[in-house]
């Protein structure tokens, strides 16, 4: 054997001929004419020093060498298939990862679990790899590359990071069974709050949402009492089933059921908080672009049976 490398092609044109044992045929099949099909064998046979056809009558027939050759180069044709195939998907989002960041109370809201079931049914060999982190978190993740894409409340973001809103999520009041106010089926104004002790989130974990209620409570004229700021919503409403204060949190935690815990809305107009997809203004990824296709498909779903309903 020389030292030429072989071509994927020479190992075409000798499957295609042991297919059809016949030149003539073989030339047809691959869209060459006969001549430069035979001066490809020839130069194959020359680089690996062994004949692969033998004449038989009228006919050809493969070697004892081109018996040997002929499963071998199937499967590198067919490896070099799938390379192929492989790099067509990954350059169509089809294959890979995708690292989201997402904050505690993303799962309990009705858009992003179905954003997240889209994007599976969707892609289904895309990796789907889940970082719970609160919104500054995913803010420096993106930054740094960690994440491909964040589900945030709103927040200040730096030039390089672009938000897509996803949904709008009016605020609830979550307080214990016994409450008076508990016993009220309808809304609750913010004023009727003002006695009560307060769980916050800490504010460093989500800003814009305890600045919001904030500036609720101060229109209402009153501050609130804060009795404990905590890190996660399990841990909210664990102390309020537990009989200790209230909270005012995004609407789609109705969906977390326990027990003493009872959710009513908050009365004022403005009482509502946003949800956004973020991501880097430079990312040049297919697979972050189908996420958030997805995203914004039901994002703009979502806003059209809001209007539905408000109708």
């Amino acid at each position: 054997m020389t030292n030429d490398y072989l071509e994927l092609r020479h190992l075409k044109y000798f499957v295609t001929v042991a297919d059809e044992l016949h030149f003539g045929r073989a030339a047809e099949r691959l869209g060459i004419s006969q001549p430069p099909l035979s001066q490809q064998i020839h130069a194959l046979e020359l680089r690996l020093g062994a004949k692969l056809f033998e004449r038989k009558g009228r006919g050809i027939a493969l070697s004892h060498a081109g018996t040997a050759l002929l499963p071998r180069a199937r499967g590198i044709l067919a490896q070099a298939e799938r390379a192929a195939e492989s790099v067509a998907r990954s350059q169509r989002g089809e294959i890979g990862e995708l690292h989201m960041g997402l904050m505690s109370s993303g799962p309990f809201t009705f858009v992003v679990p179905r954003v997240l079931a889209r994007f599976r049914q969707r892609l289904p060999d895309v990796r789907l790899l889940i970082h719970e982190m609160a919104t500054s978190q995913q803010i420096d993740a993106l930054e740094q590359g960690i994440i491909d894409v964040g589900v945030i409340r709103p927040d200040a973001l730096p030039e390089s990071i672009c938000a897509i809103e996803l949904f709008k999520d009016s605020l609830t009041v979550v307080m214990h069974a016994s409450n008076p106010l508990a016993a009220t089926p309808g809304p609750i104004h913010v004023n009727e709050l003002a006695r009560e002790d307060f769980i916050f989130y800490q504010r460093h974990l989500g800003v814009r949402l305890y600045d919001e209620v904030i500036a609720l409570c101060t229109k209402a004229g009153f501050s609130p009492r804060i009795l404990y700021e905590v890190r996660e919503l399990p841990t909210i409403i664990g102390l309020i089933s537990g009989g200790f204060g209230v909270a005012v949190l995004p609407g789609s935690v109705q969906r977390m059921t326990v027990e003493n815990v009872v959710y009513r809305p908050v009365a004022d107009m403005e009482a509502a908080t946003a949800v956004w997809a973020i991501y880097r203004h430079d990312a040049n990824n297919p697979i972050v672009d189908a996420f958030l296709e997805i995203a914004q498909c039901m994002a703009s779903k979502q806003a059209t049976n809001r209007e539905r309903g408000a109708a």
